[in-house]
């Protein structure tokens, strides 16, 4: 390994980038290749690189959160299924098909698990 490094330091200033990296496979090199085109950028390539990155990051953000709050809704969603359908059956009515409750919204899927609460604490009484 010290040998390549001297070879790189050595032969980097009269090489190409790709030159070295064909004679220099390591993944060392790799990253110090990507630290060679940084420090090659001008100002207005960096800010361009800068921005690019920043819209990535935002992006990657931005699908991670979207992501995270599905799952969320989707087991707050699934408890209420399952609240529906406890309900349901403790009344002895005929169980809801996931079909029949996707279109709801949260307020109706709340809504009908109250009915349903009320009804029950009604028969028995």
């Amino acid at each position: 390994m010290r040998d390549q490094w001297m070879y790189f330091f050595r032969r980097a200033e009269g090489s190409t980038v790709e030159e070295l990296l064909d004679r220099l496979p390591d993944p060392v090199f790799k990253r110090a290749k990507g630290v060679l085109e940084m420090i090659s950028q001008t100002p207005d390539q960096r800010r361009q690189y800068d921005a690019r990155l920043k819209w990535e990051l935002d992006e990657n953000t931005r699908i991670q959160t979207a992501f995270e709050e599905g799952e969320i809704k989707g087991r707050e969603e699934g408890e209420l299924f399952g609240k529906i359908r406890m309900l349901q059956n403790l009344l002895s009515f005929p169980q809801s098909t996931d079909d029949a409750l996707h279109p709801r919204s949260r307020t109706e899927l709340e809504t009908l698990v109250t009915e349903l609460q009320a009804q029950l604490r009604k028969r028995m009484t």
